[in-house]
């Protein structure tokens, strides 16, 4: 079985940081282990960021399969119907690579 990496950078929504670093470490990480292949979750965010520039948040979710397409179907089918998904999560600034 072979090993992916799914990397998510993202914001948060303009002044709404707290509220969405709390829902991504409480209940997002730990809701997307839920969707079959994925077997680890991490989230980062920069020490130090430029005066003007946006902090960026980023995650690693480790994927163990044969297809890397096949659980990040079931993780897209999974955002849409049962996940708990933030209004506090800007989606727009996201970068999702596998």
């Amino acid at each position: 079985m072979a090993r992916y990496i799914l990397t998510v950078i993202a914001n948060a929504v303009e002044g709404r940081e707290d509220e969405a670093n709390d829902w991504y470490d409480n209940v997002h990480l730990e809701e997307v282990l839920t969707v079959p292949g994925f077997v680890t979750s991490q989230r980062f965010e920069p020490m130090d960021v430029p005066e003007g520039e946006k902090v960026r948040y980023l995650a690693h979710y480790e994927i163990e399969a044969d297809d890397h397409t096949v659980p990040m179907a079931a993780l897209n089918e999974a955002v849409q119907t049962r996940l708990n998904m933030s209004d506090a999560f800007d989606g727009a600034s996201a970068s999702v690579t596998v």
